[in-house]
């Protein structure tokens, strides 16, 4: 998918006010901060991409309740995530990480970390 396919789909979105956004297995390497237009979304599916890293505006989610991230590229969170305060499902299956925000494991979600951590 392209840079511009993407803005497309997330502009849709934003005037269409969703709730969930699907976007697995669309060859992402990464997120644009137009991301923050989805003001009302609630689910994010973003899995089977090749994103290495998260941009800091993705905490601009509020309302997001389940972000799905696994068999991804990413070797570290934004320390930001934190702030995603309505977050109860965060799946990191199959990603690369080292080390997580330590304030992570404070938040209450209903399925925490899951999959291949290289140590946490």
């Amino acid at each position: 998918m392209t840079n511009e396919e993407l803005l497309q789909i997330i502009e849709q979105a934003a005037r269409d006010k969703v709730t969930e956004l699907n976007l697995s297995g669309k060859g992402l390497t990464t997120l644009p901060p137009e991301i923050v237009q989805l003001t009302n979304l609630q689910t994010l599916d973003l899995s089977y991409n090749q994103l290495s890293s998260l941009p800091p505006e993705i905490v601009q989610l509020t309302n997001l309740q389940t972000l799905d991230l696994r068999r991804n590229q990413l070797s570290s969170l934004p320390p930001e995530i934190v702030q995603l305060t309505n977050l109860q499902t965060l799946d990191l299956s199959y990603n690369q990480l080292s080390s997580l925000p330590p304030e992570i494991v404070l938040k209450s979600l209903k399925t925490t970390i899951n999959g291949k951590l290289k140590s946490v």
